[in-house]
């Protein structure tokens, strides 16, 4: 071949080149509809059963294709007959960032009816806890992707939890168990302990999620249908007081989640510090104590009032406490109270983990009236001598504050002077030199004492004055 006609050649043949090359590079045709894509089709489930699925590429059929928790785009379809106990787990696991929905319904030949549904979760997970499934009655579980999400595959189980506890369980040790459960492979913990009628115990569970604790009273045969005497539905402590004597059960249930779910159970008889009567603490007292969060997680305490007082509650530390009245009544909660109390009985609970020191102060409440030359109004004449009388009632002892003003036509009442007597018996006086004519005004204030809370008076007004000259 001539030179010539080779560079003739030369640029045909890296175009077609390029074009075999472009063309090896692109995809020969879509991604496959997923297998499961309508219910006729949907794939079989034998639980408990782990598998992998896809929402690329998926479809909605034309009719009953919809999510009872989310709209979506797409769905697919497993299919599982129901276990002998009719119980039923469901975990999808979305992957990348598809938001998913997950339902469940039962099947009857070609009709569906909607059981339970949910939606994938910041993590993208979804999870399906029922109970009183048909056993052997079939169903079908619809995962689909929320509209407007990026379709990604994700994995699917279909779990069969075990059988909740049951009678007697294992006897509970006197310093209580740590253990652990999950909804799936150990949903529940049943022990025995002994407890006498008429004495209150005190129950505890400590957990980091919401497992809860069911009593049983004696010849409990079944914990499912057997309303439990005593529960706490989120872990905590409380008390509790049988009415009969012998074995009671205790009951520990995994809350819904897949998290394992660890706990520490215990129950011990209620001390003084505990419940009624408590700790009896008196006026201007300090009590350092110490709660743990666990079975002594609350200290009790009451204090008397003979007469209507001032009451002071102060707690320092970590935990908290709340007032109540003996029949009851909430009155305060916090780490500092401060009200009125009428005479009475009172209760305060400490409530928390850690140390606390707890202080006590009930003060007499006190009435104070000033008057000047006996009067609550007075008129003296120039070069006069006022006298002030602060009366406090009842007759209590301590400092008082006395504070003059005098008035300006133009700017309004100006600061004059104080005067600082001692109560005594429930009565102090002092004698004002009003420096010039015109009109004032006192107030005071008796500023308490370890017994006696402070009060504040009115106003007294005094004038000065020459008589009017025609």
């Amino acid at each position: 071949m001539s030179t010539r006609h080779a560079r003739g050649l030369a640029p045909a043949l890296s175009v077609l080149v390029v074009l075999s090359a472009t063309l090896a590079l692109a995809p020969s045709a879509s991604a496959a509809v997923p297998s499961n894509d309508d219910r006729v089709n949907a794939t079989k489930v034998h639980p408990p059963e782990s598998l992998t699925g896809t929402l690329v590429e998926a479809t909605l059929e034309p009719t009953n294709d919809v999510s009872n928790c989310a709209g979506t785009d797409s769905s697919v379809w497993y299919h599982f007959t129901a276990p002998d106990r009719g119980a039923i787990v469901v975990q999808m696991d979305a992957n990348g960032t598809m938001d998913s929905t997950v339902d469940l319904f039962k099947q009857v030949r070609s009709k569906l009816s909607f059981v339970d549904c949910n939606i994938t979760d910041a993590n993208g997970k979804a999870t399906l806890e029922d109970e009183g499934l048909v056993p052997g009655a079939d169903y079908a579980i619809r995962v689909g992707n929320q509209t407007g999400s990026i379709p990604d595959t994700f994995a699917l189980q279909v779990l069969v939890p075990k059988a909740p506890p049951e009678p007697p369980g294992r006897h509970l040790p006197d310093q209580g168990i740590r253990n652990r459960v999950d909804r799936v492979l150990n949903p529940g913990d049943a022990y025995w302990t002994g407890m006498q009628a008429g004495t209150s115990m005190r129950l505890s569970l400590t957990t980091d999620h919401c497992t809860s604790l069911e009593v049983f009273g004696p010849g409990t045969k079944d914990f499912e249908s057997t309303p439990p005497l005593k529960m706490l539905p989120c872990g905590g402590y409380t008390l509790f007081t049988p009415t009969q004597s012998g074995r009671h059960f205790l009951v520990v249930r995994a809350a819904r989640g897949r998290d394992v779910q660890h706990y520490r159970l215990q129950v011990a008889p209620a001390r003084r510090d505990d419940t009624t009567p408590g700790v009896l603490i008196h006026n201007h007292a300090s009590i350092r104590g110490h709660v743990n969060g666990g079975i002594d997680t609350r200290d009790l305490y009451r204090f008397d009032v003979t007469h209507r007082s001032a009451l002071t509650l102060k707690l320092a530390g970590a935990p908290t406490m709340t007032l109540v009245r003996d029949d009851g009544v909430r009155m305060g909660v916090g780490n500092l109270i401060g009200r009125h109390v009428r005479a009475g009985r009172y209760f305060v609970a400490v409530s928390g983990d850690g140390r606390y020191t707890l202080g006590l102060a009930l003060k007499t409440i006190t009435r104070a009236t000033l008057l000047v030359n006996g009067r609550h109004v007075s008129t003296i004449g120039p070069g006069s001598v006022a006298r002030l009388s602060l009366r406090v009632h009842p007759a209590v002892a301590g400092p008082s504050l006395i504070t003059i003003e005098r008035f300006d036509p133009i700017q309004g009442w100006q600061f004059l002077r104080t005067f600082d007597p001692k109560v005594t018996h429930g009565v102090a006086g002092v004698r004002f030199h009003p420096p010039t004519v015109g009109r004032y005004r006192m107030r005071a204030v008796y500023l308490g004492s370890r017994d006696a809370a402070p009060s504040s008076t009115g106003l007294a007004r005094l004038l000065v004055q020459r008589p009017l000259s025609p």
